[in-house]
């Protein structure tokens, strides 16, 4: 049984390094973590993981998106709107 880096399990699985940790912190696919943070996979955990498909979108870059404040939000359309006025 080979056990792959996520680098190297990218090379044979053709699929970002990004998108295999995140996949393997959503728990799509079978990893063990290192004390050091790294992720280490078999390969036959990968090759279940390609057989039933990576959801990807579950795999996203942010788990959740907490809205932005609105006192924020107004500040920041202040400042365009008047950067937009200044170089007219």
């Amino acid at each position: 049984m080979e056990v792959y880096t996520l680098k190297e399990a990218s090379r044979v699985s053709k699929i970002g390094v990004e998108t295999l940790r995140r996949a393997c912190q959503e728990g799509l696919i079978k990893a063990v973590k290192l004390p050091g943070g790294e992720f280490r996979i078999t390969e036959t955990a990968l090759e279940q993981a390609l057989s039933r498909g990576i959801e990807l979108p579950a795999a996203s870059k942010s788990k959740s998106k907490r809205p932005q404040p609105e006192a924020l939000r107004r500040a920041q359309e202040a400042r365009k709107k008047s950067r937009a006025g200044s170089k007219g």
